[in-house]
């Protein structure tokens, strides 16, 4: 999560990439500025997954985009309808980024309990824990709450060292450890309440599977 070298963007420049940043904090993007970066995409607190934001999306937009300059800012956290992404405009968003929606869409391999728990979510289902991850150790995830995140947060082991389930990773099939931050696919076996299920606080606003399509046509009758 450290900042790349500046060296590395121009590298990427020269070749003709466009590089984004996310950033989770006003100073993370000054060093994305002035490191070279192309677009600022500001994740807010309410983001699924990986998330090391400590501020509310609402509160980050402005400030970012204060310092931003020409650059596109992009916003990610709790975005899921028309009327979130409006607000993210309405804030100095250029453009808003989705995750949680998009997990739980027709097209996504995500396997379908995740899909449904994604659905099935209400207020307070999410919560950011550090339970998972012998992949990359002490990173804070969102996740839905389930059996080993309520286990982690009264600070208890897994009950047992055997394997929680199986997935494919690379075509190969894997083995995922207790508390594995592998997310689950439609490969994917065992028991799902031992299982990392990303999502955001958007999830509260999904209440069902739609198209890849209709998702996009209902977040850009947001700039109509």
């Amino acid at each position: 999560w450290d900042a790349p070298e500046p060296g590395w963007l121009a590298s990427l420049a020269g070749a003709g990439i466009r590089t984004w940043l996310t950033v989770t904090s006003v100073d993370e993007a000054r060093r994305a500025v002035a490191a070279g970066a192309d677009a600022l995409v500001v994740q807010g607190v309410e983001a699924g997954g990986h998330n090391r934001s400590g501020e509310p999306l609402a509160r980050l937009i402005p400030r970012v985009a204060a310092v931003a300059g020409d650059l596109h800012v992009v916003a990610a956290g709790g975005i899921a309808n028309a009327a979130t992404a409006r607000s993210a405009f309405a804030l100095g968003a250029d453009a808003v980024c989705l995750g949680t929606r998009f997990v739980a869409c027709a097209e996504s391999p995500a396997h379908p309990e995740w899909k449904r728990r994604i659905v099935a979510a209400g207020t307070g289902s999410t919560v950011v824990t550090r339970a998972f991850g012998p992949e990359w150790p002490d990173a804070p995830m969102r996740v839905l709450r389930n059996r080993a995140v309520e286990r982690a947060s009264r600070g208890e082991p897994p009950p047992s060292p055997a394997p929680i389930g199986r997935t494919t990773l690379l075509g190969r099939s894997v083995e995922m450890p207790p508390c594995s931050s592998l997310l689950p696919t439609e490969a994917t076996t065992g028991d799902f309440d031992e299982m990392c299920l990303a999502a955001g606080t958007s999830a509260e606003a999904i209440d069902r599977v739609e198209t890849a399509a209709e998702i996009v046509r209902e977040i850009a009758s947001a700039v109509d």
